[in-house]
């Protein structure tokens, strides 16, 4: 994962092309203690210390840590959107071949030790702050906006939330992989045949739905069978 080289939209001097590059500084120096000390470790003391600078220096770009990750995020989604604008931008690539790219690059880059350690630290902070939570669905919507454009062009099914649901599946399915096939996680020597199983899983689920948003063959699929067998004493089935 790699931060977007874009500009912010600091107000005031960072306005300037000096005061923009303090700001990529400060973001690019939080985003190493996050990532080598995790959300609990980055605190503006931190990163002025980290940097050289006082706090009150510091303050004068960031009035607060919830305003430097607004753009530190900002920075993560915006370096995610580039790579699936030229992805998708390919010569001749189907839908298909679109989002198998997209997919294919954001397995590999859960690979990577800096997304295996920001992405749960998030998803952990999200859990117990709401603003946090806030800025993560900010993220992920960007992301699965793409996932939905993509599979609205080879879905036969034209309802955006069938659309939007399917980017919801593909999104979580990949995004669950990080702590079993992540970075130095215990099943990261299966990396490329589960990478290879949620591509074509993901691509065989969007084929999978008829023109009414229904897998196909569903509306005729066996109910279930009940259990017949006699219950025990403690109400389980023998």
């Amino acid at each position: 994962m790699k931060l977007s080289g874009g500009e912010t939209n600091r107000a005031g001097t960072a306005a300037y092309a000096k005061g923009q590059a303090m700001v990529r500084t400060i973001i690019e120096t939080a985003w190493r203690i996050a990532i080598d000390e995790g959300m609990a470790g980055l605190s503006m003391r931190r990163i002025a210390r980290e940097m050289g600078i006082s706090p009150g220096n510091l303050s004068y770009y960031y009035a607060s840590k919830a305003d430097l990750l607004e753009d530190l995020l900002t920075c993560v989604i915006d370096g995610y959107l580039k790579e699936f604008e030229r992805l998708r931008e390919q010569p001749d690539a189907s839908p298909e071949a679109q989002l198998r790219a997209v997919i294919c690059f954001v397995l590999d880059d859960i690979a990577t030790r800096e997304t295996t350690l920001f992405f749960p630290d998030l998803w952990a902070l999200a859990n117990r702050d709401e603003w946090a939570a806030k800025h993560m669905e900010r993220v992920y919507a960007g992301y699965r906006a793409v996932l939905e454009e993509i599979i609205a062009d080879f879905c036969v099914c034209p309802d955006p939330e069938v659309h939007r649901r399917l980017a919801l599946v593909i999104s979580g399915s990949i995004e669950g992989q990080t702590v079993f096939i992540g970075h130095d996680r215990p099943h990261h020597s299966r990396f490329e045949h589960i990478k290879a199983l949620v591509i074509e899983q993901s691509i065989a689920l969007v084929r999978a739905m008829d023109a009414q948003g229904n897998i196909c063959g569903e509306r005729n699929a066996p109910q279930p069978i009940r259990s017949t067998s006699t219950p025990n004493n403690r109400g389980r089935a023998l």
